[in-house]
């Protein structure tokens, strides 16, 4: 078994969820798609969900599974900005670039 079977096997034991803010990138699609059908890791994309399904649609991607959240009509915008700012301001993320992601 590789190392990254041995990691993934790790990850399949305890599923966390990872949320993804560059949504609109085609690698970021793949890999969630890859993820999910590994049954690896919950996904969540932050992002317009259209032009996410529209972008998963042309690549021939299945992303059933994916929770997808537009940051510009979700409820809990400011929470989640919130928690990355706290996450991220030892590496010198801003609150504002934390809303911007």
């Amino acid at each position: 078994m590789s190392f990254i079977d041995k990691i993934k096997e790790e990850a399949k034991k305890d599923i966390k969820t990872i949320v993804l803010p560059e949504s609109e990138d085609i690698r970021v699609l793949q890999a969630a798609q890859t993820i999910i059908s590994e049954n690896i890791a919950n996904i969540v994309l932050i992002g317009d969900a259209k032009i996410i399904k529209e972008t998963a649609l042309k690549n021939n991607l299945d992303l059933s599974g994916v929770t997808i959240i537009n940051p510009n009509t979700f409820d809990n915008f400011s929470k989640y900005a919130n928690d990355l700012y706290e996450l991220r301001k030892n590496k010198g993320m801003t609150l504002n670039q934390a809303k911007k992601i």
